[in-house]
């Protein structure tokens, strides 16, 4: 962390905003930063309390990550630059009251400059309607939105029958490589990474390979839908929901009825293991995923407004 400093802490530490000077994150003060989030989130959507381990997995490959702080040395702000498969994104946490937004200005007066695409994004609750108006005054245009979709287990869903040649069960351990393939080439970019099973083993010891469902066409793996546990929220709502992602079919097998097939054998094999509810996550303009989904029963349970700004470099 301190190498990543080198050279870029001399120019933000005591850079001011009135009565506010940005300072770089460091970990001494991850109990203050933990006290400043959950205040700032408290009341969103299926609010989890962040701890230090869901902390340290949002800052994982983040910089900068700055701290605005008051004329007492109170945190005011948190803001940080991450890059994920779908394009470079800024994160503001400001602490509710007075000037909350005088945070905010001065943390993206510093994280928009950094930006390495020229494009930056952020989300939105679409009731957060003080957070919406702040980002839209600073010249971020709402594009799109993200949706939460949720449905219940209570009754098996009919199949589309398969095309000739295609088969669909779950993934054999020897085949990460083509299962990563196929998402990347179904996402157009590096939506996932060697070791992504593990991962997955690491947070659920019950995942394998047999929550990963894929369809073979002529023995070629070509689409693939992930059932795992909502682990997070059902141990703090004391929960029993399933969640469905990532979701991929090779562009040239779209169309077939392959995603919806995997997608009923995915919810089947999750209330199967005493799941009562699923959700999944997916974009407003992928209108092909949102009638499949509501075709089987989903419904938008929440919605976030993707903000994004052309950044000059």
């Amino acid at each position: 962390m301190a190498r990543a400093w080198n050279g870029f802490a001399d120019r933000t530490e005591g850079r001011r905003h009135e009565n506010m000077r940005l300072q770089p994150y460091r970990k001494k003060v991850l109990p203050k930063v933990l006290s400043l989030l959950n205040e700032a989130e408290a009341g969103s959507h299926e609010f989890i309390p962040y701890g230090e381990e869901s902390l340290q997995a949002e800052l994982k490959g983040a910089s900068p990550v700055l701290l605005a702080t008051d004329d007492q040395d109170h945190i005011a702000g948190f803001g940080y630059l991450s890059r994920q498969w779908y394009g470079e994104i800024v994160t503001l946490h400001v602490r509710p009251g007075p000037g909350q937004w005088e945070a905010g200005d001065l943390l993206l007066s510093v994280l928009e400059p950094r930006n390495q695409t020229g494009e930056l994004s952020t989300l939105a609750d679409t009731f957060d309607h003080e957070r919406l108006g702040f980002f839209l005054e600073r010249g971020y245009r709402s594009d799109s939105s993200l949706y939460q979709m949720t449905a219940d287990l209570d009754h098996r869903r009919r199949r589309r029958r398969l095309p000739v040649g295609c088969t669909i069960g779950s993934l054999r351990t020897d085949e990460e490589e083509a299962f990563i393939q196929v998402a990347n080439t179904a996402y157009t970019a590096e939506r996932l990474r060697p070791g992504i099973l593990a991962q997955w083993q690491a947070q659920d010891p019950d995942f394998s390979t047999d929550w990963v469902h894929v369809a073979r066409c002529d023995g070629q793996l070509v689409a693939t839908v992930v059932a795992r546990s909502d682990r997070e929220y059902n141990e703090y709502f004391h929960a029993n929901r399933g969640y469905l992602g990532p979701a991929a079919t090779l562009p040239s097998y779209r169309g077939k009825g392959l995603s919806q097939a995997l997608t009923v054998r995915a919810m089947d094999f999750l209330r199967e293991r005493g799941m009562g509810t699923v959700c999944l996550y997916t974009w407003e303009g992928n209108q092909s995923a949102v009638r499949l989904t509501t075709n089987l029963g989903f419904r938008v349970a929440h919605e976030w407004k993707i903000l994004s700004k052309k950044i000059r470099r």
